[in-house]
């Protein structure tokens, strides 16, 4: 059952002063031991097997996509130590331990790694086992995942926190990495789940990656899937030195800058990626804090402001290991062994931090506890205290209002030189489609008297590029200068200024966040965020097409919508469909019953079978027509019914070389399939000459268009056909296009049983018998007048 109780809301938060002789004297601007109003005793045992974490130094776990919680509602957070303990309301309440049902781990249950998945969602690494944990509702409930067939050490996963319920984002934060750290590159399992967890498949490493591997983590704003790897050195070299990323996805591979990254023989390495997807990444151990903010491609030590009582520009480091560090979305916090906090901003340019405070304490060398931000420029120190004859724990909590300790410090730090930055798309998650550009502005006030300016970046230039102008618009209400920002972003491929062989994947798009910042701007600027966008140049998830239709055989009064509604059939006889789709007849099937889905089809569009045709398709986005589509296309019909023919061959077509069909290509599959078998990726124009020989000239070319003169032509059929069509053109759009229409073709008088020489013979002896009597009847009709004599 979840871990909290009914109190009376006098009871809910009774707070006590901490004594500080225990813990310390730290700047804090509140502190408390919190715990609920309910007192707990012997009798309130856990169930289960009570879980601990794997590392010496407890760790703090938040799910970050709660900022816009209308009701202002924490985050969920985990705490991760001796014990585990699992908060829905930032810890202001007493909690048990977190216990995993011992039919599943007993009698001990470790966790090396954990991840949230949703805000009710959780998945942790327990004695190397993959768990689900929901904790939301009447019932917490453990599930075992499937296709993990190894023991793994590691959990990483990306939250795409952008507010729109787009089908992209809820991909990207369903993305799951299981792994084994601490063992050679291309010996360690390493397992993907796109369904949040449920399902895990094994990914394939390339055996020539070379070191230890230490992390995998989904790089989105990268459109590439990134490995923490150490080179080992021989020698008397230290182990650790040279770390890199190494990338895949899209086709394509590239390895970052190496850097030192101490300790990493021991892989107690902590990642943090940013949730708005920017490409801030984090890395510390116990002897190391490094930023990137291009998804490590470039990795860099924190710099630490100079000050009066801290007048080193590092971390105290090797003197003092890191306990534990935290990040919201522009903010960093440390917390050393010896109990000295720094904290500072991340920033584009590079990541500075400051000195915020320390203690005297009895337990130096000692982590017990944890960093928490519960807002912008607030942050918490939390450590579980244990109460007597109870399985409940309190929470000591020491809050630090940052704006007000920065204030305190000497000498002073640099003003914000930045008044306004604001723009319409922060935080929003734009489409680009093919050929596409969109148009973004921003509106920027710096304060008088600096030359601050704002920097726009892009985090995968490969993909996207962009043009930028600053310009005059203005002044404000105290007589500043006001600036607008404007910029056009579009596909890098089509920006004129890319490098040809970083875009030989431009047909597969890809994600990018687009940042608007002041670089170098200062720790001060607490409530002055950089503007954020995540672009994906890709499909835009509401374009469709259609096919229009001017005439119905509903309207002309051939069906009555009723009776196709009302679960209507039709038959396709037995010499005339194909189950597998290759136009050949199949002997001794049955005729085929075809329910009419009057739902997904409409009423059937009128067609005179004498008449070719060329379907014409409308393409549609947000409900709103945008044009006629005017890209290559092809068609099948749905139930392999093949009594119908093109109306070009290829010579006709303009074939220079052999054009595709749907014979061919089908029969490459393992299983036929239409809807798969030709697409956008693997179309090639018989227009193009780079194409194979063209040895059948005589061919029926099966691609339509409205640029093309090539129909469908009938045979002397009436009745019902499906057809689906799918647009192949490349550069058309990044969706796939498809759409399905019913056609009732009409017209077809009966045929004839007679021989056709036979019917031709009795025609050709009606006419002449005609003739004939043309001509003897008149003559007969004369000679009776002519008297006789």
């Amino acid at each position: 059952m979840p871990h909290f109780w009914p109190v009376s809301l006098a009871e809910l938060c009774l707070w006590l002063c901490f004594s500080r002789g225990n813990i310390g004297s730290w700047p804090c601007s509140d502190e408390r031991l919190v715990y609920s109003g309910r007192s707990f005793s012997a009798r309130d045992k856990v169930s289960g097997t009570v879980l601990s974490y794997t590392r010496t130094e407890p760790s703090l776990l938040q799910y970050p996509c709660n900022d816009g919680d209308p009701w202002g509602r924490p985050s969920p957070a985990l705490y991760l130590g001796k014990k585990v303990f699992l908060s829905i309301d930032g810890f202001e309440t007493s909690l048990l331990p977190l216990t995993i049902p011992a039919e599943l781990e007993t009698p001990n249950a470790s966790v090396s790694a954990a991840v949230f998945v949703k805000a009710d969602w959780l998945i942790m690494v327990i004695n190397g086992r993959v768990y689900i944990y929901f904790f939301m509702g009447e019932e917490e409930d453990w599930i075992p995942v499937e296709g993990i067939n190894s023991l793994v050490t590691g959990l990483s996963n990306t939250h795409c926190c952008y507010p729109e319920q787009d089908p992209d984002c809820h991909a990207i934060s369903m993305t799951i990495f299981a792994y084994e750290t601490g063992h050679s590159t291309s010996k360690s399992h390493i397992f993907l789940s796109e369904d949040g967890g449920y399902v895990f498949t094994p990914v394939k490493l390339s055996p020539e990656l070379q070191g230890v591997l230490l992390g995998v983590y989904n790089f989105v704003s990268l459109s590439q899937t990134g490995m923490l790897i150490n080179r080992t050195h021989s020698g008397g070299e230290e182990k650790g030195t040279g770390a890199y990323f190494t990338y895949t996805g899209s086709n394509m591979s590239h390895v970052s800058m190496g850097f030192h990254l101490k300790s990493t023989w021991n892989p107690d390495v902590h990642v943090i990626q940013d949730s708005h997807l920017w490409g801030f990444t984090i890395l510390w151990t116990k002897d190391t804090l490094m930023v990137s903010f291009n998804n490590g491609l470039i990795v860099e030590p924190v710099i630490v402001l100079h000050t009066g009582k801290f007048p080193d520009t590092s971390l105290p480091f090797p003197s003092s290991g890191l306990c534990h560090v935290a990040t919201s979305t522009t903010e960093i916090a440390a917390l050393t062994q010896d109990h000295q906090l720094f904290y500072g901003s991340l920033d584009m340019v590079s990541t500075t931090m400051v000195h915020i405070g320390e203690i005297n304490s009895s337990q130096e060398g000692q982590c017990n506890a944890t960093l928490m931000f519960d807002r912008v420029g607030m942050l918490t120190m939390l450590s579980p205290v244990s109460t007597n004859g109870s399985w409940a724990y309190n929470f000591w909590k020491c809050t630090f209002n940052l704006q007000s300790q920065l204030m305190d410090i000497w000498p002073p730090l640099p003003d914000c030189p930045v008044e306004i930055l604001d723009g319409h798309f922060h935080n929003r998650l734009y489409y680009i489609d093919m050929y596409q550009k969109l148009n973004l502005s921003a509106t920027f006030v710096p304060k008088p008297g600096t030359v601050a300016f704002p920097m726009v970046t892009v985090s995968n230039p490969h993909v996207l590029g962009f043009h930028a102008q600053i310009t005059e618009d203005g002044y404000t209400y105290d007589g500043s200068t006001k600036y607008s920002l404007s910029m056009q972003l579009l596909q890098q491929y089509f920006s004129g200024m890319a490098e040809p062989h970083f875009c030989d994947n431009f047909l597969y798009g890809g994600m990018s966040a687009l940042i608007v910042d002041i670089p170098n701007k200062g720790i001060y600027c607490i409530d002055m965020h950089p503007l954020s966008a995540l672009i994906k140049v890709g499909c835009p998830p509401t374009k469709h097409i259609q096919f229009f239709k001017n005439t119905t055989a509903c309207s002309k009064g051939l069906f009555d919508q009723g009776m196709l509604q009302d679960n209507f059939t039709y038959t396709v006889s037995h010499n005339l469909y194909d189950p597998n789709f290759l136009a050949t007849p199949q002997l001794g099937q049955r005729d085929l019953e075809v329910m009419y889905d009057f739902n997904k089809l409409g009423c059937p569009l009128l067609l005179y079978y004498d008449t070719p045709w060329l379907p014409v398709l409308e393409l549609w986005e947000n409900d709103a027509f945008v044009e006629y589509v005017s890209a290559d296309f092809v068609v099948f019909e749905v139930n392999g019914m093949y009594n119908y023919d093109y109306l070009l061959t290829a010579t006709e077509a303009n074939c220079i070389s052999q054009p595709q069909n749907w014979t061919t290509l089908i029969k490459k599959q393992d299983y036929p399939n239409p809807h798969t078998a030709w697409s956008r990726m693997n179309y090639v124009s018989c227009k193009n000459h780079d194409g194979p020989k063209l040895i059948s000239p005589s061919v029926k070319y099966q691609i339509l268009g409205q640029n093309e003169k090539n129909k469908i032509i009938f045979s002397h059929y009436n009745g019902f056909y499906i057809f689906k069509a799918i647009v192949v053109d490349k550069l058309y759009s990044y969706c796939e296009l498809s759409t399905t229409v019913s056609v009732y073709v009409y017209g077809a008088l009966p045929k004839s049983y007679i021989p056709a020489w036979t019917t031709l013979t009795a025609f050709l002896s009606i006419i002449l018998i005609a003739v004939l009597m043309g001509y003897i009847l008149p003559k007969l009709s004369l000679m009776k007048k002519i008297p006789k004599h």
